[in-house]
Parts: structure tokens; C-alpha cells; sequence
């Protein structure tokens, strides 16, 4: 069906539902036939004042009146006091609804483009313009809108749902999410319940067919990483337990032999559990000798001196710092120990309680005298990342600080590996900047984390971190997009455990340059420090638990989303606001059901 004309658009909406009465630049007030309309139904206005336009507009609130002078209180009193008679007369003339919405702007055909492009909303439509309601039940009424959105919407991305109108998804008209935004910072807000773990199962798999796409080269562009915590263990499996579809397990098993090597080994799933069967699932560990100060101070609470005292016993034994205070060797000969008191000592002690042998399924103890050599998954997560892999961790037998603790060495090594990368001009110099970014430098006896940085150097060499092409160095931009999603973000992105320096507020500012996005999964907005929520490209806001909440959700959206408050209170199971600044305007929109997607193979 060919929409190149304002006719051709006109002809495929249908009857007129209504005509313009007053307007604005944010708000048209309409007159329409009493019928039955629902806040955030969409509406059409053809314009003629200039190039041809199609306004679009959606209501926010309406109102039943009467085509006569009499109130609509007087006519009500009369038809409770008065006989059935006073209403013989055919009343279905009289009554109308009035609409009052917001502008999301105007299509203009482009011939050049041979297609419509949305523009914000810097002009009025003509006075008594007609309106047309957008019919879910017309997919011409779908594809009219697909034209003139298709700019906004965009041809290419992960496919998260389909546009609302009013409490429908329109089928004709899918809702994207930019493969660029994974490089950039996501805020995905909304109360238990609401569908959040479906829309990241949906993400997942648009990010895993992303992946599939490049690799058959359909798609041109980078690869896309995801490190996913999943404190629920649902990702893996979704309800294949209960006769739904199989999770990312499924997805993989559908892979050829030949993908599976490409886009997903050594392994898609890691977890605590031990006696996995499947080759392409591991044990995840870290090691003692990857976690520093900074790390724990992002997950705990700590005094200023105990800061100073742990970052000062890490600066005198590097990778072992660990395991000499667990070891009862900081003693008052020890050069960290000069200036704190044993109270400073036995407090920071106890705060790491939950690293000490037997307290841990994370951790492994590192003390090569004592003949517990490096133990580590981690080179091997950070390779798979940098190669274009979705991890996904099931934290179900890990505790809430080991999960934190997980997710911050992740980012914080991952993160400290691209800015070496970019400071790099050569091999040689890679090598070394690696170590420096790592805390190594021999020359002046510090020892930093050596283990991990020799274990990433070995990698390098043998190409499994592919920072390599020969001898050139490659640049962030020719790696795999990366995301690291933070599930319960208000535990470790708070303002209160952000003051003393987080990893995660570092990726926030710079994380964008380096090919590093975060994703804050939170049933609060408040709760998430400021700086972060500043720096969020895109918002997905779904139903929140209060009206605190849902005010907060608008003023810090990366784009004006006002406009939508009210319809922000009626948002549905598996309903959001998607507003981003790689977009002119906030989309509406009904997740794909991850059932009913991996059922169908419909995208």
C-alpha cells in the first residue's frame, strides 16, 4: 500500500472521528462523535497550512459534554427526578467528547527520502483541521503510523515491543531500542511485578539475534556484550520447567556448531552450582588477588580511616592484601599499621568477613606460600566480552555482597582494560599499559594485581583478548559493545555509598568513550545517586509504586516525557515509556511476550 500522498494516508485511516478545536504547540484541544476513547489512544490530524503534514497526537485526558447550552449537572438532575419520558427524544446528537492531549509533533514527505520525516512540534495544524483515531483493529491504521514514525522508530535495533495506542499495541509498528544504546547507559525502573525480567529476557534475545546477524554478516556493525546478573536463575531456563519457551539455554542449542564457536564459547552461563553438564556453562570465581580496596568500598560501608587503612595495606602487599589481614600479620611492625588503632584494624576485618574461607562460594583464597596459587574465571569473562559474548550469572547460592562484589570487579577490570587500550600505540606498550592499569609496576615495587595482569597478558598473546590485529593496536571502536547490567542498583548506587568513589559512577561519566554502558535495574528511582541518574541516555520506565516515584521517573528522563505523567499511572503489566536522547520523542510501548517471541520466531 503505497502512503506517499496525504490522500493515500487519509483514504487508509478511515471515517473522520473528530476536528480540531483549539491548539498549541504542546496541547490540541479536540470535539469528536461520543465514542469510546482511552487515555494515550492516538489520533491524526491531515494538515494542508504548508508542505503537507500529518500531526500526531495523543490524548492525556477527555471529557464527556453536550452539543446544547444545558450543563451536563442539569440534564443529570432531570433524568433523576423527571419521568423516562423527558428522554424520549434521541439524545445521541447531543453528546460528544472533548480530548485534550499532547503534540508529539508533525511528518512532512520528504521526496528526496521518497518517505516521511517526524519533526518536534514547531507548528499548528490549520483551524477545524479533521481528526482521525488510530484503530488498532485497522492495520492500515498501523502501517500509516509506521510511515510516519519510521524515522523515530528506526528500520534497525533490538525489537523490544510495539506502540501503544491508548491500551493496544499497534502489530504494524515496532518499538526499537538502538543497538548504539547498549554503549550508552540504561535506566530500566518498575515495581515488582511489572515485567522487568521479561523485557531483559527480550533484550537478551534481541542482543544474542544482533550478534547472530553480524556473524552471517545480514548486519554490519559491532558486536554487542552483555554481563547480565540474574539473582533469580531465570534467564537460562525461562519457564521451560513449566512448558513455556526454553531461556538462553534454548537459544543456544539452536546454534549451529559453527555459531556456537563464534558467538558464544567458552560459555553463556556461569554460576556457583557445581557438577554442570552443559560444556558451554562454568563455575564462576574470583580471586582474592582481584579485589582491592576500591571494590569493597563500593558495597560497604567503611570510615574514612578504615579507607585509608585498607587502601594502604593493598599499596604495601598489592594482590595479598587479603590475606595478610586475615592472617593476623598486620602487626605493629607493619608499615599500614603505623598509624591506625586495632579498632581501625579489627573493623575493617570484620567487614570482609564475608571473604574468609568457608564464608564464600565466590572467592578463592590466594596465598601462594601456603600453596593457594591464582584461581580465577575472571581473564576468561573479560576475553569473552571483549569478543562479543552474552554472559548471563545466576547469583542464586551467592550472597547480596558476593553478587555486588561480582558485578564491580567485572566493571572496574573491564573498564581499566580499555582505558590501557586506548593509551596504547603498540604491542609492546599494550603490554605495559595493562600492568599499569592493574597497579603493577615492578620498578618501584609495587605489585598490584600481578596475577591478573600477567593471566591477561598471557591471553593477549595467544589472541583470546583481541586488542591485537598483528601488530596494531586495534582501537575501542572495532570491539564489541559492551553492557553491564547492575540488578538492585539502589544497593550500590545509592548516594550515601557512592561518597567515598564508585567504579560505577567512573563508567557513568567515561564509560560512553570506551564502548561501556551500564544498565540500572531498580524498583526506585529515587534511590539511585543523582550523578548517575544524569548521566542515563535511556530511560524505560514501566509502572512504579507511587506517585514519589513516577514524578521522579520525569524529571530525570534524558528527554521531556511531561507530557506522559498521566499515562504513567495506568501503565499496564509489561507497559513502559521508552524516552532517549538518540530519539526526538518518548514511545509507549507493550513488551514482546519472551513466550510468545521464542514460540512464534516472530520479531
Amino acid at each position: 500500500m503505497s502512503l506517499a500522498t496525504l490522500e493515500a494516508l487519509v483514504r487508509a485511516l478511515g471515517p473522520r472521528f473528530g476536528v480540531l478545536a483549539e491548539s498549541s504547540t504542546s496541547q490540541l484541544t479536540v470535539v469528536a462523535r461520543n465514542g469510546d476513547v482511552a487515555i494515550g489512544d492516538l489520533f491524526l490530524l491531515p494538515c494542508r497550512r504548508g508542505p503537507d503534514r500529518v500531526y500526531v497526537f495523543r490524548a492525556t485526558e477527555y471529557a464527556n459534554i453536550l452539543n446544547r447550552t444545558l450543563e451536563m449537572s442539569d440534564v443529570a438532575r432531570n433524568k433523576l427526578t423527571m419521568p423516562d419520558s423527558y428522554f424520549a427524544e434521541d439524545l445521541s446528537e447531543e453528546q460528544l467528547v472533548e480530548l485534550r492531549g499532547l503534540v508529539l509533533g508533525y511528518a512532512e514527505y520528504v521526496s528526496d527520502r521518497q518517505g516521511w520525516s517526524f519533526n518536534r512540534p514547531r507548528r499548528l495544524p490549520q483551524h477545524l483541521t479533521d481528526v482521525f483515531r488510530v484503530d488498532p483493529d485497522r492495520s492500515e491504521s498501523g502501517q500509516v503510523v509506521f510511515e510516519l514514525l519510521r524515522t523515530q522508530l528506526g528500520d534497525t535495533g533490538l525489537v523490544i515491543g510495539h506502540l501503544l495506542a491508548g491500551e493496544r499495541p499497534l502489530l504494524a509498528v515496532p518499538v526499537r531500542l538502538p543497538v548504539a544504546a547498549l554503549s550508552h547507559h540504561i535506566g530500566v525502573f518498575g515495581r515488582t511485578g511489572c515485567g522487568k525480567s521479561n523485557l531483559i529476557m527480550v533484550l537478551i534475545d534481541g542482543v544474542l539475534e544482533h550478534n547472530r546477524a553480524v556473524h552471517a554478516g545480514v548486519t554490519i556493525g559491532p558486536r554487542a556484550s552483555v554481563f547480565a546478573i540474574d539473582p533469580h536463575d531465570e534467564f537460562r531456563t525461562w519457564h521451560a520447567a513449566v512448558g513455556g519457551a526454553d531461556g538462553v539455554r534454548g537459544i543456544v542449542r539452536a546454534y549451529s556448531d559453527a555459531e556456537r564457536t563464534d558467538l558464544v564459547a567458552p560459555f553463556y552461563y556461569l554460576t556457583a552450582r557445581d557438577g554442570l553438564e552443559d560444556p558451554l556453562e562454568a563455575r564462576v570465581r574470583l580471586s582474592r588477588a582481584e579485589v582491592t580496596p576500591d571494590d569493597l568500598v563500593s558495597i560497604l560501608d567503611f570510615s574514612e580511616q578504615q579507607i585509608a587503612f585498607a587502601r594502604q595495606l593493598f599499596a604495601e602487599h598489592g594482590e595479598r592484601w587479603v590475606g595478610q589481614l586475615f592472617s593476623g600479620a598486620v602487626g605493629g611492625d607493619c608499615e599500614a599499621n603505623t598509624e591506625y588503632l586495632p579498632g581501625t584494624i579489627s573493623a575493617v576485618e570484620r567487614r570482609l568477613g564475608f571473604l574468609t574461607h568457608g564464608n564464600t562460594r565466590l572467592v578463592s583464597r590466594f596465598d601462594p606460600e601456603m600453596g593457594f596459587t591464582y584461581d580465577s574465571l575472571l581473564p576468561d569473562i573479560l576475553c569473552a566480552l571483549e569478543r562479543g559474548r552474552v554472559l548471563v550469572v545466576d547469583t542464586t547460592l551467592l550472597g547480596e555482597l558476593e553478587q555486588f562484589l561480582l558485578n564491580t570487579v567485572v566493571a572496574r577490570s573491564l573498564f581499566a582494560l580499555r582505558r590501557a587500550l586506548r593509551l596504547a600505540d603498540s604491542a609492546d606498550r599494550l603490554r605495559s599499559e595493562i600492568l599499569v592499569a592493574l597497579g603493577v609496576d615492578e620498578a618501584n615495587g609495587r605489585v598490584g594485581q600481578r596475577s591478573l595482569a600477567q593471566a591477561l597478558v598471557a591471553h593477549l598473546d595467544r589472541g583470546e583478548l583481541p586488542y591485537l590485529d598483528g601488530e596494531r593496536v586495534r582501537t575501542p571502536d572495532e570491539l564489541p559493545l559492551v553492557h553491564i547490567l547492575v540488578e538492585e542498583a539502589p544497593s550500590v548506587l545509592n548516594p550515601a555509598r557512592m561518597r567515598f568513589g564508585s567504579i560505577f559512577r567512573d563508567i557513568s561519566r567515561q564509560g560512553r568513550k570506551f564502548g561501556i554502558g551500564l544498565g540500572i535495574v531498580s524498583q526506585q528511582v529515587s534511590e539511585i545517586d543523582p550523578g548517575v541518574l544524569t548521566q542515563l541516555n535511556t530511560q524505560i520506565t514501566m509502572a512504579l509504586g507511587n506517585a514519589d516515584e513516577r514524578r521522579e521517573a520525569v524529571r530525570t528522563a534524558s528527554s521531556d516525557i511531561g507530557g506522559f505523567a498521566q499515562e504513567l499511572q495506568v501503565l499496564d503489566k509489561g507497559q513502559l515509556l521508552l524516552s532517549s536522547s538518540l530519539r526526538d520523542i518518548a514511545l509507549p510501548a507493550q513488551v514482546l511476550d519472551f513466550d510468545d517471541l521464542r514460540g512464534t520466531n516472530a520479531r
